[in-house]
């Protein structure tokens, strides 16, 4: 079985490769004269060993461009780890019946594998005589350098520069020379590039922990394969990314495209057996409009598009125009938040939590809110899923910080005293300072660290040793922790154990509609009654509707956030609330 899977990537590797393709060129055909006349052999081959074939692409003695394989002798040298010499292949049981032996006359073969910088097998060079003899050793060193020649002329004539080592297809440098001659020519009119990814990162990086580079690489070198059996010969294939291919077709409009990647994906994602083990290819593609300007452009739209199909779940997606333009915003937003800071366009406003029992107000959260110079008011979903992935991040929550507390003080100061819920993310925890910066705060501002919460959403940041150290840590000083948008995820359950949490906010998509849906009203009181049992504040979110609130209080949640309540508001419309809510110390419903 390990030889299928080994021949099934070398045959692979000599279709990307084109190796037959070489026929004829000039710097083999030099070797191939040098080693007949070095080793005074009638005969001097350059062969490449296809699944039914041996093709001939150099020759010295013979106009033969190919044979069958089962009357190659080549088959079985490349199989070989130095030369290997059959003194007379008549007295051979391997090859004595062979035509080229019964009928041709050969006599003497001697051949060394070509070895490829990917470790394969493709092809040997040999040298052929008509009557039998034997190597010297010096000769035996002579063909093994003739080889070393003809590997280093085929990787330097297919592979460096403009060939992927992996796969041996032409790689994004030869997209562009070969988009380039096209323009040239006048041979472009409206193109389709579509980029295809054929193995998710994750996974190939769970692949290459386990075992090493091998099998990724041979599951994308098959996969090359199959998608380059589908396509024309005018429309070349080229290796643009570790797991990603891309190639042009005209824009005919129609299903046949779409027909092409169905069939593609048939192929691409049936098993493919290596190292052992059954495996399978993904399959995503992008497809973008091309009209021969801006290839990085259009490359960027096309991948733009396969991102947008991972995102789906759906196998292909077309380039959309208003997904870019929000991703080019979004990006645009990241790279202005320095200034954002400095100029002071980011402001807070407080949403209240409500204490069901009192019907006062303990809790506000702090939430980030940016007025753009150009472009006016920009929602946090737009801009925080950018932010909370660079080390932008750490900054701009220091600064939230900051401002909650002050604003805490001066609330102190007019009689209002009450605590601040701030959301912290992933990045926030990576450089191990977040508990430092929070308690140098709390000391700056005169503000007990209990009266300031941190929530936490669901995520794979949470899972290391050094995260959850941090929130100990935390938890020590004083500091409350919750868990935000609990319920909504498969692992919320994990972290009530794992996590040093004071409190869960139950997820609005819980809350949305509970009034009206047995199910989800069951799962929301459920969640509200293990938040008692294990001693944690619970706050229901999203609370539009008086039938909401009377469910939260009568399941005896600790407090409720929402619409209902209140909207987020500035510090002064706060103020106002909080005194309104001391002349009006409960709601009724």
């Amino acid at each position: 079985m390990a030889h299928i899977e080994h021949e099934a990537d070398r045959l692979a590797l000599i279709r990307s490769l084109d190796l037959l393709g070489l026929q004829g060129t000039p710097d083999l055909d030099r070797i191939t004269r040098l080693a007949a006349q070095a080793l005074d052999a009638p005969m001097a081959l350059i062969t490449v060993v296809e699944e039914f074939e041996q093709h001939f692409i150099s020759t010295v003695g013979t106009d033969l461009k190919a044979t069958e394989r089962e009357i190659s002798v080549c088959a079985v040298a490349i199989e070989s780890k130095g030369v290997f010499e059959v003194e007379d292949l008549s007295q051979d049981a391997r090859f004595a019946r062979f035509r080229t032996v019964t009928e041709d006359g050969m006599r003497f073969y001697a051949g060394v594998p070509l070895t490829l910088s990917s470790g394969m097998n493709v092809g040997t060079l040999c040298v052929v005589d008509f009557e039998p003899r034997r190597l010297s050793d010096a000769q035996h060193i002579a063909l093994r350098t003739f080889a070393d020649l003809a590997v280093n002329q085929i990787q330097l004539l297919r592979m460096v520069g403009r060939r992927d080592p992996v796969t041996g297809l032409p790689n994004r440098q030869q997209l562009s020379a070969d988009v380039a001659i096209r323009k040239r020519q006048s041979m472009f009119g409206t193109m389709q590039l579509v980029v295809i990814d054929v193995l998710e990162s994750g996974a190939s990086s769970r692949l290459t922990q386990a075992l090493g580079q091998g099998p990724a690489e041979s599951i994308i070198r098959q996969a090359a394969f199959r998608i380059l059996d589908l396509l024309h010969d005018d429309a070349p294939l080229y290796h643009v990314d570790t797991a990603r291919f891309a190639f042009l077709l005209p824009d005919e409009g129609g299903d046949g495209l779409l027909g092409l990647l169905s069939g593609m994906r048939k192929r691409v994602m049936q098993p493919v057996h290596t190292h052992g083990l059954d495996m399978s290819a993904s399959f995503h593609a992008g497809l973008a409009p091309f009209h021969g300007d801006g290839e990085d452009d259009a490359m960027r739209m096309a991948v733009t598009a396969l991102h947008a199909a991972v995102e789906r779940g759906v196998p292909w997606s077309h380039y959309d125009a208003a997904r870019d333009a929000s991703l080019r915003r979004q990006h645009t937003l990241a790279t202005q938040v320095d200034a954002a800071l400095r100029e002071q366009q980011f402001h807070l406003a407080y949403q209240p939590r409500l204490d069901l029992a009192t019907g006062q107000v303990a809790w506000v959260e702090a939430l980030l809110r940016w007025e753009h110079p150009t472009l006016g008011t920009v929602g946090p979903n737009e801009f925080l899923p950018i932010i909370e992935t660079t080390p932008l991040m750490p900054r701009v929550t220091q600064w939230v910080i900051q401002q909650a507390l002050r604003q805490l003080a001066d609330w102190d100061a007019l009689g209002h005293r009450i605590g601040v819920s701030i959301n912290l993310a992933g990045a926030d925890l990576e450089d191990g300072h977040i508990v430092e910066r929070a308690f140098a705060l709390t000391e700056q501002y005169g503000v007990e660290a209990n009266r300031i919460e941190f929530e936490i959403t669901e995520g794979h940041w949470l899972q290391g040793e050094a995260v959850v150290s941090q929130l100990q840590t935390l938890r020590t000083l004083g500091f409350s922790i919750a868990l935000d948008d609990f319920g909504s995820g498969y692992s919320n359950f994990a972290y009530l154990n794992a996590l040093p949490a004071t409190a869960i906010k139950i997820d609005r998509s819980l809350v949305d509609g509970m009034e009206a849906d047995g199910r989800r009203a069951r799962l929301v009181r459920t969640l509200v009654r293990l938040g008692a049992e294990l001693g944690l504040r619970t706050v229901g979110e999203g609370v539009e509707t008086e039938a909401q609130l009377e469910l939260l209080r009568r399941w005896k949640c600790d407090e409720a956030q929402g619409y209902l309540i209140s909207r987020p508001c500035s510090p002064q419309d706060l103020r106002t609330f909080l005194i309104e809510r001391v002349s009006t110390p409960a709601i009724t419903s």
